[in-house]
């Protein structure tokens, strides 16, 4: 055998110990078992029987847990980021104009995407720590009249749940399409897709519907599937709807090749969403309130407030915490991580070194581990403090 020289010779790679932490962050979160199990299922070609059957049983799934009628259901090659730049870059194209509703650090990402393919952006904003009022957004509308409203429905850099009824009437009266963010949202707090009149939504796996991340589920409406079938501007072809719901066979008559979904992650989410149709949505959606409920009757036993005034803004997947002055948020999560095996994260963007964010959803989302949680907060607060005297 000719003897071959190489210039980069193999590394040494070296396992580490790792004792997996109890994900209780904004996300991810820890998995269903049985998710688990379906990681380790057979990889099935693209272009066979089985491939596009798991895909048709995703589509119903996701219709049930969207609440939408719609067609143009299915799941994009990607994470949560990846479903925001599907919906915006479909829908909203160079010197349109996209209305940001900007509170928290998603609202910012979506910002900045827009600006990447020559968007027309303007925003209206709140406190980090309050929701939009129906007037404000009518304000906006009537205004700049833009092509879409961007809103963040849960949104974890800051706690905040946005109440979406009658939002998409008013979208409607101005010509305008509804996009929404639901990545720490769905499955943890009611959604109504199709009654609140929302044309484009966007979700991922890794957060209460307790899967992996890497794969985006994504819904559009006939208004938008109508903006899509006559836009003049081109997205990129990773996520071109038009390409993509060929792939889904989202009409009933396609079963074509576009690119290759990950098998592990279509029978992860296949099997995802069997637990949230097992459980029910009202079952979910009634867990999760009971859980954060009782999280935070815990939280203020211990005399600490919630960065969220307002219990009704309050998110049900993630709550923000303040800490008493003098806390170091980023110590605090470490020494949650060292001494209890519990991840939990300081806030993002304009909340860094102002809140706790705390996530009890999909498979968290239970009493045991909110007092798990609570206890090491608690724990916690007396060590740092003694640490610090």
């Amino acid at each position: 055998m000719t003897e071959i020289k190489l210039t980069v010779q193999a590394p040494t790679l070296v396992n580490r110990d790792f004792v997996k932490p109890t994900l209780c962050g904004p996300g991810p979160c820890d998995v269903w078992p049985s998710v688990n199990e379906a990681l380790t299922k057979p990889v099935i070609s693209p272009i066979c029987d089985e491939h596009f059957y798991v895909l048709d049983d995703i589509r119903a799934g996701l219709k049930y847990v969207f609440q939408t009628n719609c067609d143009t259901v299915l799941a994009l090659s990607g994470s949560g980021h990846g479903g925001m730049e599907t919906v915006i870059n479909n829908l909203v194209g160079p010197g349109e104009t996209l209305l940001v509703a900007k509170r928290g650090f998603w609202c910012e990402r979506a910002l900045e995407m827009a600006k990447r393919y020559g968007i027309n952006t303007i925003t209206t904003t709140v406190p980090m720590n309050e929701t939009f009022s129906l007037q404000q957004l009518e304000n906006e509308l009537r205004k700049h009249r833009p092509t879409a409203l961007f809103i963040v429905h849960g949104d974890s850099s800051t706690g905040i749940v946005q109440n979406l009824k009658s939002v998409g009437e008013l979208c409607q009266r101005y010509g305008t399409l509804l996009l929404v963010d639901t990545v720490v949202s769905l499955v943890g707090v009611p959604f109504f897709m199709d009654d609140w009149k929302i044309d484009a939504v966007y979700t991922s796996t890794q957060k209460a519907f307790s899967g992996p991340a890497g794969i985006s589920p994504v819904a559009f409406s006939d208004r938008a599937l109508n903006k899509i079938n006559n836009r003049t501007h081109q997205p990129p072809f990773y996520f071109d709807v038009k390409l993509l719901s060929q792939q889904w066979n989202c009409y009933g008559s396609t079963r074509v090749y576009h690119h290759t979904l990950s098998s592990p992650l279509l029978w992860a989410l296949r099997q995802c969403l069997q637990e949230v149709i097992k459980e029910t949505l009202p079952r979910s959606w009634a867990r999760h309130a009971a859980t954060t409920k009782h999280f935070l009757k815990r939280v203020e036993q211990l005399s600490l407030k919630t960065f969220v005034p307002k219990p009704e803004d309050r998110l049900m997947t993630v709550t923000t915490v303040v800490l008493p002055k003098g806390y170091d948020y980023l110590q605090f999560s470490k020494y949650m991580r060292e001494k209890y095996n519990i991840l939990i994260f300081p806030g993002i963007g304009q909340t860094v070194g102002k809140t706790l964010r705390i996530g009890l959803m999909g498979v968290n989302s239970t009493i045991q581990v909110a007092d798990a949680v609570a206890d090491a907060v608690a724990g916690t607060l007396i060590a740092l403090k003694k640490s610090s005297l």
